[in-house]
């Protein structure tokens, strides 16, 4: 009888202390294997063992599935505190009401200066919604053989606007009236398009949206910025107005039909699979800059949903997984770009020279703007930036159309 009685008072003892502890439910996207084994078996504990009151559940859903099973959860009352997602849905959640803004909590992280700009491919109508946890990039990368035959120095890389444009001249390579070596590679059309001419844009001190949501990139920065890139086609004539193909599996700048291109991570990882020789040569830059540098990248992090119970205890949580320990071993697992600054110290980037020059990169990030209507707006922009570079349309009036086709998705 005493054993049973002993039992009992164990067993209400632990109930007791399960219900006194305080729930933070967290999403993450994916289901990798190292992922699951780094968050389950390392930071949870660690977490939990630094704040006893508090017990984190951890799911993890996969991309495919990911939106559909948030807009269930939270339609049934049952969403999770914290979740992640790609930066582009931030608007999408904030017009829904599921999402709270973070700009109280961001004082609350582990030192968010580390983040240098990441933290402001967050920002929509002028408020924080995202804390990004991994990602990619695209910085200039250009061929040290190329540029030491044509005079240029291999360790030097254009800064500014001016330099872009003299060293494409410079290693440029035209035969018969023909060109073979483009000196930069730069997209004609499409999503890509957009992409890189927007870096021109933000590195001309433009934007595309206000903070009412209202298109600006047809501003006076925004028209110089294609009058450059149309020029870098069509007048400087250093990169191809049809566009250049990749040579079999191989990217121009590998196949050595371009000497310099904006590239992201994983292009550069796939010419060190499939050409190590001419991957030796290729150097990576930080963007030129006009009045700033800015380079495009895309994240996938933390939001908190504005269902959460206890903020405090989900603040501390989203604090602790994206601290800088705790995002050097998700990114560690995932082989992925970390956010901060400091994760160019992390083992596996530190032996990486790219990959740190990527993470490094990421104090000059820009991403794809959150707004709503963004994908319709984005094919508009991609649409009138190949009229100008075809050269049927002059800059302004691309961008002035595009601004007014855009205006009317508000």
């Amino acid at each position: 009888m005493r054993k049973v009685t002993l039992i009992f008072i164990v067993l209400s003892l632990l109930v007791f202390v399960g219900f006194g502890k305080t729930n933070v439910t967290v999403w993450f996207a994916g289901t990798p294997e190292a992922l699951m084994e780094a968050v389950d078996d390392g930071l949870v504990p660690a977490f939990e063992q630094s704040n006893p009151d508090i017990k984190l559940i951890v799911e993890y859903i996969p991309w495919g599935e990911l939106s559909t099973k948030l807009t269930t959860a939270f339609a049934g009352g049952i969403g999770p505190d914290i979740f992640m997602h790609g930066q582009a849905a931030i608007a999408g959640f904030v017009e829904n009401g599921v999402i709270m803004d973070i700009d109280s909590l961001i004082a609350k992280l582990d030192d968010p200066s580390d983040f240098g700009g990441t933290l402001g491919v967050g920002i929509y109508r002028g408020k924080h919604y995202f804390v990004p946890v991994f990602g990619s990039g695209r910085l200039l990368a250009y061929r040290a053989d190329y540029f030491a035959e044509s005079g240029l120095d291999p360790d030097e890389a254009p800064v500014t606007w001016e330099q872009l444009q003299a060293f494409a001249q410079a290693v440029t390579v035209t035969s018969a009236g023909r060109m073979t070596r483009a000196g930069l590679d730069i997209p004609v059309s499409g999503i890509d398009l957009q992409q890189v001419w927007t870096g021109f844009l933000i590195a001309n001190n433009g934007a595309l949206f206000d903070d009412d949501l209202n298109p600006t990139f047809n501003s006076p920065a925004g028209v110089e910025a294609l009058e450059y890139y149309v020029g870098l086609i069509r007048e400087a004539k250093v990169a191809s107005e049809f566009g250049l193909t990749p040579v079999g599996n191989l990217a121009p700048i590998a196949a050595g039909t371009a000497a310099m291109v904006f590239m992201n991570n994983e292009s550069l990882a796939a010419i060190k699979s499939y050409s190590p020789e001419a991957y030796s040569q290729i150097r990576l830059a930080f963007p030129p800059a006009r009045y700033a540098r800015a380079g495009f990248y895309s994240f996938a992090g933390f939001m908190v949903a504005k269902s959460t119970k206890n903020l405090e205890a989900t603040t501390k949580a989203l604090a602790f997984l994206t601290s800088k320990d705790s995002l050097i071993k998700i990114n560690t697992a995932l082989g992925s770009l970390p956010p901060r600054q400091s994760g160019a110290q992390a083992e596996f980037i530190a032996n990486d020279p790219d990959l740190k020059m990527f993470v490094e990169g990421a104090k000059y990030a820009y991403g794809n703007p959150n707004v709503p209507f963004w994908v319709q707006a984005r094919d508009i922009i991609a649409r009138y930036l190949e009229r100008a570079v075809m050269g049927v349309m002059t800059p302004k009036d691309a961008l002035d159309k595009a601004a007014e086709e855009v205006s009317k998705l508000k």
